[in-house]
């Protein structure tokens, strides 16, 4: 599985909320590739998992593109030395790493992450279930790591183990507040790093770091 990560490097430090901003522009710059924004049109949207993905990591903007996703950002985004955010021209110097993953599964859970960026993991009903004890955020998470799995057209031919230790916190985007989480896990999956795992994850929520 190839993964491929672009980071924009710039003299200016961005916030989180910029990564929606980024999209914003890349749906604008290559309106005709679905991949890049997802909107099949001005009124429906692409519910398939996001292959490439938006982020702010450390103050900078960055890109990861996963398989069909890694291969558009190789050819479409190198070369690109001005991204306008928030209204603002921006000169940027793309930095590209290349890596590649293999989804092993083991028989216990044995691969530690954390999340690096507040984890999307349910919406307004499942939210009430789970406050209620009719859901667990363990099931949830291997939900969505299978969601990766389909979206690699990677079949999981053991069952996905989740064990983690969750807290909620609100995020508040465009006057709405998400219930989101954050907090460690262990699972049997050899994940790749830095993907994004939950809903809105193509603007970055629910980022994965490996803690050695």
């Amino acid at each position: 599985m190839k993964i491929v990560e672009i980071f924009f490097k710039s003299n200016k430090k961005f916030k989180g909320r910029d990564a929606e901003k980024l999209r914003g522009f890349m749906a604008h710059h290559f309106s005709d590739i679905i991949e890049f924004h997802n909107h099949k049109d001005e009124l429906s949207f692409n519910y398939k998992s996001s292959i490439i993905q938006y982020r702010v990591i450390n103050g900078e903007l960055s890109i990861l593109g996963v398989e069909k996703g890694a291969d558009l950002l190789l050819e479409h985004c190198q070369n690109i030395n001005e991204l306008e955010i928030g209204g603002e021209k921006i000169s940027v110097i793309p930095e590209t790493k290349v890596s590649f993953s293999n989804l092993e599964i083991a028989d216990r859970p044995i691969y530690r992450y954390k999340f690096d960026s507040l984890w999307f993991a349910l919406n307004s009903e499942n939210y009430m279930r789970f406050l209620n004890g009719e859901l667990s955020l363990e099931r949830q998470l291997a939900n969505n790591i299978i969601e990766f799995f389909k979206m690699c057209g990677i079949w999981a031919d053991k069952q996905i183990i989740v064990e983690g230790e969750f807290n909620s916190e609100p995020l508040i985007q465009k006057d709405t507040q998400i219930n989101c989480f954050y907090g460690e896990f262990v699972t049997n999956v050899n994940l790749p790093d830095s993907i994004s795992l939950g809903k809105r994850k193509s603007i970055g929520l629910g980022r994965i770091k490996k803690i050695a």
